[in-house]
């Protein structure tokens, strides 16, 4: 068994509450015995639990369960609405987030809750931490952040797409999407080859050579058939093959985020330690 069906079962067991907030896990023995797993798939179907806040493990002690299905839902309505403020504006790049605290009152959660959105959002490029450990202390990222710069034009662009600011054939180039919403050309290129991924936009050669994108659908992996034609319909333009748009951009932030992933699990293993330190 993969041990992505064995966190798969593992999590359903924490929504139907089969295994409960607090409760120990069975050992890596026993679950490799139960999931006729080697110890390897069963550890990296923990480690997968633990970075998306299932549970949480204790030196010593085991692997406990934090997360409920009540968890989740508050879980994913404050890091959605924290990353919706980003997107708009109201939490701008360079800003502090309120203190962990004010934002559980604010929301009517659990501190837990807040810590886990927060580290979420920061091991998506959101969000940051000024020290080497995670502190009291969060910002949003500014926009010489590359990761965060392609992700925040690309979450706003999203938005204009949505609210039908954007309407569907639409055009919109490079420079354009840097004058109105900010950040570089490079980080403005990635966004924009993101939508063209998704099916949000199209590629169209201009006269100039230059490259536009056609808004043709609202929702990811989505279409909506539209007619979407060359800027430039000239028989000088149609003669010039057309440049195949590089997809560097995704490659580039899936190697980010394996990296953020990576340090935040270090992390996390840093601060157990020392929890088991101050324990002794």
């Amino acid at each position: 068994m993969t041990f992505e069906r064995i966190a798969d079962d593992l999590r359903q067991q924490i929504r139907d509450g089969e295994l409960r907030p607090g409760q120990l896990l069975p050992t890596q023995s026993q679950l490799m015995q139960t999931y006729k797993a080697s110890s390897l798939t069963v550890q990296k179907a923990i480690r997968l639990l633990r970075n998306e806040g299932w549970v949480i493990a204790r030196q010593g002690r085991g692997t406990f369960v934090t997360r409920s299905a009540d968890f989740e839902d508050a879980f994913e309505k404050v890091a959605g609405d924290l990353q919706q403020q980003i997107y708009s504006g109201t939490l701008a790049p360079g800003a502090r987030l309120p203190a962990r605290e004010v934002l559980a009152e604010h929301y009517a959660v659990p501190l837990n809750v807040v810590t886990n959105a927060i580290s979420l959002l920061a091991g998506n490029f959101l969000l940051r931490y000024p020290g080497e450990l995670p502190g009291d202390e969060v910002y949003v990222r500014d926009w010489d952040d590359h990761g965060f710069a392609t992700q925040l034009i690309h979450g706003r662009l999203v938005r204009k797409i949505r609210d039908g600011s954007l309407a569907r054939g639409a055009r919109v180039t490079v420079d354009e999407v840097v004058d109105t919403i900010g950040g570089d050309p490079e980080s403005a290129d990635q966004a924009l080859t993101f939508l063209t991924l998704e099916g949000r936009m199209k590629k169209a050669h201009q006269r100039n050579g230059s490259m536009a994108y056609v808004v043709v659908g609202g929702e990811f992996g989505t279409e909506v058939p539209v007619a979407v034609q060359p800027v430039d319909e000239s028989d000088e333009a149609s003669t010039t093959p057309p440049k195949e748009f590089p997809a560097v951009g995704v490659a580039d932030l899936t190697y980010k985020l394996e990296r953020a992933l990576e340090r935040i699990e270090e992390l996390e293993e840093r601060v157990e330690r020392l929890e088991g330190r101050d324990a002794d």
